[in-house]
């Protein structure tokens, strides 16, 4: 064979049994064009190697530091205004994170010099003054140097339009329907909806489609839903829950105002600030332990209650959503105030956690969903147990000492920090009990993955031996300032466990030479995280089904029909709006080429309104002959939340020339099945009551359906996507369709002037020489046409009475 068919083949074979992965954990960290030229300039500038986090799915850098002692000087003097030096930085390096210009920023804020002379400068990515949802950039100042930067950006916004086509009020409406029929919630109220630019993949480490949206927040008694309305088509693009499950103290009771309810917020005001006990157990634990907390913010961190500016500290005891959902087994902090169930308060810890989920919101203001609400679950822990361990109330035995809720009455602890195994949470990331779900339910795991800095913590703390690091522990003291610099600098809204790794890690460094902290510590707090897999890819893409044998063994595919749909006739998929029926290629400024063989694919969007979308494949087959198969490639990801199945897609054929159709799932024997559960019939989804291929196949895998029960019949085939009124995924792409049967493998084969056989490729057992300095070597492939002549060389010709002898099919 020809080098150049050799490798053409080679490169076939990879596609068929080494699909392409949907955003798998291990995608390369390669860096978009010129980042490496600027993080050239940044080593020079900084005298030493620099240290980038590069987005997979980008390539932008999301985290840069230079090492301890090192920094990048600026211009700007250092009397200038924080954001203006901070800004210096940007108009010469923004592009290594995706900002090409200081206008596609708005300052957040800029802090005062904190313990160790820095200042902190947050802004928020912009594009014609348009925020974008979790965009944001922080850089790290020690006077008129830089000192680390980190962020979460988006690149490729130019061709996005800033005008909305939707109104607010439709925006509204929208949300309200999405209350009533999947929450079964009615008379909320709304935030004034604000433009955003809004991308899905930004909140779940993936690649997403950016779109001009309205983002709305719906609130009621126990309600806090967050919203992203498309401006374009009205769809809900995407909602979850930011009710995350405060010395000024002001204590209310839920208690029966004459109503017969409990869920009046605040209540009734009982005990305020400087108030004698009420004698009241909730009442008064509430007001003892919010003290507690606010006492250790203060005097730990220097931050005068959750906002840093003095808030009066609110909460509710004896609230209930309703009376028939009395007592209420929970507690929250609901953005305004924390709010309790009965018994809740006499936990220390737990008025703790919840104060904390205010000073997150105060600082980081992290998402509550995937990754960063894992993260803003983990910090609210942290504090909460550290309130616990150092203040005089609450269960403090060692056997209780890492375990949250100890002191709930009748229901006790519900997470322990130090083996989070024993609540059935993960205490590393490849532990089987981390949490996958796409986003599933709690939001992507926000309870249970948060073990993994949880256990983080503890380790830092106590130390110990785990997963084969060894950690000497460096006291609640150090590993507590460490926490709350990451938190309060260096994290944002959509910041994921990567980010806090370099941020933890960062923190000690900044903190090295106060309160005790040591290099050497810094290296235990590394081990800790590194003990917990902190730093590891966020393992959340399983392995596909993998794609079945076209045959068994000793057989071969004879084809009937094969299509690699590089000359399909399908319309192009469009570059800037959303499609409404099946096209070719997705537009690059979401994922382009995506397929298993060539460069195109069907595809089939995931779209976020009510209607159903399909493509029909016409093999031309009169009769299918006996023992037939059909099998395709295919990669798809349908919303799903938890156990049900909003979107989804079958596979159907029709035996009539296309007069009916029937669903090909109990016709599949190999490969990826449909998924368990069927599509919901909540939401006007035309696959409602029906099974799918649904949730994530996290990359290409292959379906193979067995159509013996066809044979003689005529036969073609289609692909259909059904949807729901809401919220997108990204779809269905399909690749390389064929039908074929299967047969005897040759295993000798005469080459001579009337060879016709089969156009298949083989494997010599051993070398094979012919006239003309054709070879054949031990195991390399040659090509068998049918009907016509074998290509040598550099010669074609017919060689008579050439024996090959021939391994097993290809």
């Amino acid at each position: 064979m020809k080098p150049a068919d050799r490798a053409r083949l080679a490169v076939v074979a990879v596609a068929l049994v080494a699909p392409l992965a949907w955003l798998g954990p291990a995608a390369a960290q390669l860096p978009a064009p010129g980042v490496p030229g600027l993080l050239d300039e940044l080593e020079l500038a900084a005298g030493g190697p620099v240290r980038a986090e590069i987005i997979p799915e980008t390539g932008l850098v999301e985290f840069l530091s230079f090492g301890p002692g090192r920094s990048v000087p600026m211009p700007p003097a250092k009397s200038a205004p924080a954001a203006e030096r901070a800004l210096a930085f940007v108009d010469r390096y923004g592009r290594a994170f995706g900002i090409a210009h200081r206008a596609q920023l708005a300052l957040v804020r800029a802090s005062v010099p904190d313990e160790v002379g820095m200042e902190h400068v947050r802004f928020r990515q912009t594009w014609g003054g348009v925020p974008v949802t979790g965009g944001e950039l922080t850089v790290h100042l020690s006077g008129s140097n830089v000192v680390a930067v980190n962020g979460k950006t988006l690149a490729g916004l130019d061709h996005l339009a800033t005008v909305p086509t939707v109104t607010p009020l439709a925006a509204v409406i929208a949300v309200d329907r999405v209350l009533e029929r999947r929450l079964g919630v009615t008379g909320a109220t709304f935030t004034e909806p604000r433009l955003e630019l809004f991308n899905r993949g930004l909140l779940e480490g993936r690649k997403g489609w950016t779109r001009l949206a309205w983002f709305v927040e719906a609130r009621a008694v126990d309600l806090r839903e967050y919203f992203w309305v498309d401006a374009e088509s009205g769809a809900v693009l995407l909602h979850f829950s930011q009710l995350t499950d405060a010395l000024d103290r002001q204590i209310y009771d839920a208690d029966d105002p004459g109503d017969g309810l409990y869920d009046d917020l605040p209540g009734v005001l009982v005990r305020s600030e400087g108030e004698a006990p009420t004698g009241a157990g909730d009442a008064d634990d509430a007001y003892d332990y919010s003290g507690d907390t606010y006492d250790y913010f203060f005097d730990e961190h220097g931050r005068d209650s959750y906002d840093g500016m003095g808030a009066t500290l609110v909460s509710t005891v004896h609230f209930c959503p309703s009376a028939g959902e009395c007592p209420f087994v929970n507690a929250f902090w609901n953005g305004v105030q924390m709010v309790y169930g009965d018994g809740f308060p006499a936990a220390d810890d737990v008025d703790a956690h919840e104060l904390t989920h205010a000073v997150t919101e105060f600082s980081a203001n992290l998402f509550y969903y995937m990754q960063s609400g894992a993260l803003n679950e983990s910090y609210s822990d942290i504090f909460g147990e550290t309130v616990d361990l150092t203040n005089a109330g609450g269960t403090d035995t060692p056997a209780v000492r890492w375990q949250m809720g100890e002191d709930v009455p009748g229901i006790g602890a519900i997470r322990d920090m130090e083996d989070p195994t024993l609540f059935g949470d993960p205490g590393k990331m490849s532990d089987p009990e981390f949490v996958c779900q796409d986003p599933g339910g709690d939001a992507g795991g926000v309870h249970s993955n948060s073990g993994v800095p949880n256990h983080a913590y503890a380790l830092m703390v106590d130390g110990g031996s785990y997963n084969g690091e060894t950690v000497t522990g460096i006291g609640l003291t150090k590993a507590g300032k460490i926490q709350y610099r990451a938190l309060t600098a260096y994290l944002g809204s959509a910041s994921d466990f990567l980010d806090n790794y370099n941020a933890l890690n960062q923190a000690c460094q900044d903190l090295v030479g106060t309160a005790g902290i040591t290099a050497a510590d810094c290296v235990e707090v590394d081990d800790a995280l590194r003990a917990v897999e902190m730093d590891d890819p966020w393992p959340c893409a399983p392995a596909q089904a993998a794609a079945p044998d076209l045959c068994s063994a000793g057989q071969a595919p004879e084809l009937l029909y094969a299509d690699d749909l590089e000359s399909s006739p399908l319309t192009p998929c469009p570059s800037a709006i959303l499609p409404s029926a099946w096209c070719l290629n997705q537009p690059t400024s979401f994922l382009g080429t995506f397929a298993t063989s060539g460069s195109q694919s069907f595809w089939g969007y995931n779209r976020p309104t009510a209607g159903s979308m399909l493509v029909t494949v016409d093999p031309s087959l009169a009769s299918l002959p006996a023992g037939a198969r059909l099998q395709f490639n295919h990669s798809y990801g349908f919303e799903n939340t938890g156990t049900s199945l909003w979107d989804g897609g079958v596979v159907e054929y029709s035996t009539d020339g296309g007069g009916s159709w029937s669903d090909g799932g109990s016709l599949i024997t190999a490969g990826q099945g449909y998924a368990a559960g069927t599509v919901s019939t909540c939401c006007s989804n035309p696959l409602g009551g029906r099974s799918a291929f649904a949730r994530d196949s996290w990359g290409y895998t292959a379906s193979q359906l067995d159509l013996s029960t066809l044979t003689g019949l005529p036969f073609r085939f289609r692909f259909l996507v059904g949807t729901d009124f809401s919220i997108d995924e990204y779809g269905w792409f399909v690749d390389d369709p064929r039908i074929y049967t299967c047969a005897a493998c040759v295993t000798d084969r005469i080459l001579d002037s009337t060879y016709n056989g089969l156009a298949e490729e083989y494997k010599a057992t051993g070398s094979v020489t012919a006239g003309g300095g054709f070879t054949v070597g031990p195991m390399e492939s040659v090509k068998l046409q049918a009907g016509t002549v074998v290509t040598l060389e550099s010669d074609t010709a017919i060689w008579g009475d050439l024996e090959i002898a021939l391994g097993p099919c290809s």
